[in-house]
């Protein structure tokens, strides 16, 4: 009896130093990792935007913030992932994105059939009008008063489709928005036109301009990827669902635009 007790504390005691040894030999993954999704560096969510487009994106000090850095911070935590968020010229974000610099872009881009042809998008995640920005005394309330006047877009936006449809109106291109209100300051434009929650933005914060009308364009914005990254297109839909239903939209959207 004795001996049959022995060798059964003898096996016991090797199952468990057999199964320390599998323990100890499996591969812990760095903090931050989701070692499921294929992403251009492991464990890291690179993302390139044009910050030059407030409330959303753009440069305070030496940090990149905004809705949509805010928004992207959720997601990459919702995917395991740590986030790069890397500021990039708004006429080479599309191609560095087909060319995978970037895992994906976000900044304020409009979902249309046209881009379709080129990028992947997420589900919608804002949706915005057009705003045409004017010194305020203008009287340029309407897109009939702008008949005969200057206005200042974005090149290659959808500020820029809507500006040159305005029967009348002279478009001037820029390739940073920033340019076009620093003209329209300097009274060397008339307008800006871009997306209304920018026209609401630089109305607030520069003294002596304000909106001066509304275009409604109902366009929905979403986040753009490569045709070839469909898991990683599914896995963020699925985080921006989640922040979405568990409350962390509403509060990332009340730190920039106040309640709904």
């Amino acid at each position: 009896m004795k001996n049959r007790i022995f060798i059964a504390i003898a096996v016991l005691i090797m199952i468990a130093a057999i199964s320390f040894s599998a323990v100890s030999c499996v591969k812990q993954e760095p903090a931050g990792q989701n070692p499921g999704l294929k992403t251009l560096k492991p464990g890291v969510l690179t993302v390139g935007s044009d910050c030059t487009w407030p409330p959303m994106e753009y440069i305070e000090g030496d940090k990149i913030v905004g809705f949509d850095v805010d928004l992207m911070g959720a997601i990459a935590e919702k995917l395991g992932l740590k986030l790069d968020y890397q500021n990039a010229a708004w006429d080479g974000l599309f191609p560095a994105l087909t060319s995978h610099k970037y895992d994906l872009a976000i900044s304020s881009i409009t979902i249309t059939d046209e881009r379709k042809k080129e990028m992947d998008f997420s589900e919608p995640y804002y949706q915005t009008d057009q705003a045409a920005t004017v010194r305020e005394g203008s009287g340029i309330d309407s897109k009939e008063a702008l008949n005969g006047k200057k206005a200042g877009v974005q090149i290659g936006t959808t500020g820029e489709i809507v500006a040159r449809e305005i029967a009348g109106l002279e478009v001037s291109t820029y390739d940073d928005i920033l340019m076009a209100y620093e003209d329209l300051k300097a009274e060397r434009i008339d307008a800006v036109i871009a997306d209304s929650y920018v026209g609401y933005s630089y109305a607030k914060n520069n003294e002596g301009l304000a909106v001066g009308f509304v275009i409604a364009t109902d366009e929905q914005l979403g986040i753009a990827f490569a045709k070839d990254t469909p898991e990683l297109l599914a896995a963020v839909n699925a985080a921006l669902k989640d922040i979405k239903e568990d409350g962390t939209y509403d509060e990332i959207y009340a730190k920039w635009f106040g309640e709904k």
